[in-house]
């Protein structure tokens, strides 16, 4: 499954199209004002999952929103208990490993080679996944529906980066770009609501009761928080995501753990 997320910035960088493997796959696009095209990564290890790395190159505002793949570069995942693979690149255009899986508690190598220039990244999976304790419907009187709440117990010991999936009947949420850290409050038992808004120019309330409401609770390492936690701000500040890719692409590389959870929605007017 496909959902397209449309966030249109002034900024110096070209278009982009930046999605999350989970179960399912999710785009975001991301346009931008002209510039000279990058290369575009983005690549992910989730738990007990195969690595997959999509390659692009960003276009120009005035591009249409079609992202060929690119084609002919070496990638390669490694982890710190020294297993490596060369992944293989399929005919939808993404690089798959065949063998290498997720592990919770690795750490994840990221090498893509293309037209002679090298492009590294890692990132580390918690050994931890925290589970979701429940999940509420919280009306907020601005909107005649409710938004999806998250409870769960934050795990003491260290700060932790979260970031949140939306799903209404099978279909991922669009515009609804969420991640946070525990900040001041680590090991506590935390509410968050996940935003659902209206898609643009549409009428139609984006939850109605009697919905299958299923949400993805993940647990990032740092840098691929700093990513999401930077797109979702970019109208505002005028930049690019801050990448966790040397070399100067765009994108990033995320290993991480999750828990799903899902309810039929239903609220007390």
């Amino acid at each position: 499954m496909n959902i397209n997320i449309n966030k249109h910035i002034t900024t110096i960088a070209a278009i982009i199209s930046l999605f999350v493997f989970t179960s399912c796959e999710k785009e975001i696009d991301v346009d931008l004002k002209s510039a000279e095209p990058k290369l575009v990564i983005e690549g992910l290890v989730t738990a007990d999952s195969l690595a997959k790395v999509k390659l692009t190159m960003s276009k120009n505002f005035i591009s249409d929103n079609t992202f060929d793949p690119v084609l002919g570069a070496l990638v390669s995942v490694s982890d710190n208990t020294g297993n490596s693979e060369i992944l293989q690149m399929s005919d939808d255009g993404m690089y798959r490993s065949k063998n290498l899986k997720g592990v919770p508690g690795r750490t994840y190598n990221l090498k893509v080679t293309v037209e002679g220039q090298e492009y590294t990244a890692s990132s580390a999976m918690s050994p931890h996944t925290v589970k979701i304790d429940s999940i509420t419907m919280y009306p907020i009187p601005l909107f005649k529906y409710a938004f999806p709440m998250i409870h769960f117990q934050d795990p003491k010991g260290s700060k932790n980066y979260y970031r949140e999936l939306l799903y209404i009947n099978g279909k991922r949420k669009k515009l609804d770009e969420d991640a946070t850290d525990t900040d001041d409050r680590e090991g506590f038992y935390m509410s968050r609501i996940v935003p659902a808004y209206k898609e643009n120019g549409s009428t139609e309330d984006p939850i109605k009761k009697g919905d299958t409401i299923t949400i993805e609770h993940q647990l990032l390492d740092k840098g691929a928080y700093t990513f999401f936690e930077t797109l979702g701000r970019i109208s505002s500040s005028l930049t690019n995501p801050t990448s966790n890719i040397k070399g100067g692409a765009l994108g990033y590389f995320s290993a991480y753990t999750y828990d799903r959870q899902t309810i039929i929605a239903d609220w007390t007017e």
